[in-house]
């Protein structure tokens, strides 16, 4: 989102793909920042609820995108794969929450409010600045919620 001077450029920049700096930056430090909340997870035998946890939080977040936002482009992976209903996407995140909070307690809902604040985020800013979701959004949305939730559950 950071790449380009307006929602056109940006597009473009999305759609190519070879990894830019930015790309490269955001993938490295979500990446340890998952890997370093998974190894205190495994460290602390918290995994077997933090990664069911961050998996259901984080693909219930990019559900909430997809409903909420529109396709920014015609064509792609994001348009072509469609977008679920608000009540289809209500429901991931109620299942979502539910067994985070089965699984996790306190840290669950942690979780669950920091995942939604990451999709949120995320959601407005692609929004504004490319005029809805796409494929590198709902992966961003994913990604980070996946990592923040690792790290509250840990």
């Amino acid at each position: 989102l950071l790449g380009g001077r307006d929602p056109e450029r940006r597009l473009a920049i999305m759609k190519d793909s070879r990894i830019g700096s930015f790309g490269a930056l955001a993938l490295v430090l979500t990446l340890l920042a998952a890997w370093s909340a998974l190894a205190e997870a495994l460290a602390a035998g918290r995994h077997w609820a933090a990664l069911p946890v961050a998996a259901a939080l984080s693909r219930a977040a990019m559900a909430g995108v997809m409903a909420w936002l529109p396709s920014a482009r015609s064509g792609g992976l994001s348009a072509a794969s469609g977008r679920p209903s608000p009540a289809t996407a209500a429901l991931a995140a109620a299942l979502a929450l539910l067994a985070a909070l089965l699984l996790a307690g306190g840290a669950g809902l942690a979780a669950a409010l920091a995942c939604t604040l990451i999709a949120l985020g995320l959601g407005r800013a692609a929004r504004r600045m490319i005029g809805g979701q796409t494929g590198d959004i709902l992966g961003a949305t994913q990604a980070l919620s996946f990592a923040a939730a690792l790290a509250l559950c840990a």
